[in-house]
């Protein structure tokens, strides 16, 4: 139903955080604070298995929401993950990282998440999908990919440095987002309307409503 073909190209976005204190060197371990919805599942050493609130997340998971499911990760440092409808999602190393000192990598390949990251020291954070390239610091924002073959970017709060295959460089600040089109071409910084913005925030549900 998801898992379109990866394309060669990619969206990376990479958060580094620089205020307040700084955690210890252990392991950031994260749980499935909320589910709404009936479809949400978890690949993990070669087999599916339904979601359910209170899990502890599996290291290098892949999760899977319906079109009426959503998902929330929080995790101990703070860091809360909302995955929207219709979405395939690598977690790759969030569980397995030490908090503020290895970056955190995951891969979007289908559908909508917003990211919550503390103001805390932190070594970065990145979300890959086929088109760009985002540096930001602690922020509120989403980034969304197959809506007809473009990602985006929307801040919410905070500032997002979003880079394109061309080296282009575009920085986003409260309320502003960035479409890039499959080929790679970024469109123009811009503030988001509020069809636009409940366009993606009502695929995340939760807080993001």
């Amino acid at each position: 139903m998801l898992s379109r073909a990866w394309i060669g190209i990619g969206l990376v976005v990479v958060i580094s955080a620089q205020a307040g204190a700084a955690f210890a060197a252990e392991l950031r371990s994260c749980v499935v604070d909320r589910i709404e919805g009936p479809d949400a599942r978890y690949w993990e050493a070669g087999a599916w298995s339904d979601l359910a609130v209170g899990l502890a997340v599996p290291v290098e998971a892949k999760i899977v929401t319906g079109a009426d499911t959503r998902v929330r990760i929080a995790c101990d440092d703070d860091t809360v993950v909302t995955i929207g409808t219709e979405t395939e999602l690598n977690l790759e190393n969030l569980v397995s990282t030490t908090v503020s000192r290895q970056p955190v990598a995951m891969q979007l390949i289908e559908g909508v998440i917003g990211i919550f990251l503390p103001q805390r020291d932190r070594a970065g954070f990145e979300v890959r999908t086929p088109v760009a390239i985002a540096s930001v610091r602690s922020t509120e924002w989403l980034v969304e990919w197959g809506q007809g073959d473009a990602a985006a970017v929307f801040v919410r709060r905070g500032e997002v440095i979003v880079r394109g295959l061309q080296g282009e460089r575009f920085v986003l600040g409260d309320g502003e987002g960035i479409t890039v089109t499959a080929a790679g071409a970024a469109g123009e910084v811009k503030i988001w309307g509020q069809a636009r913005i409940a366009a993606s925030t009502g695929r995340l549900g939760f807080d993001w409503r």
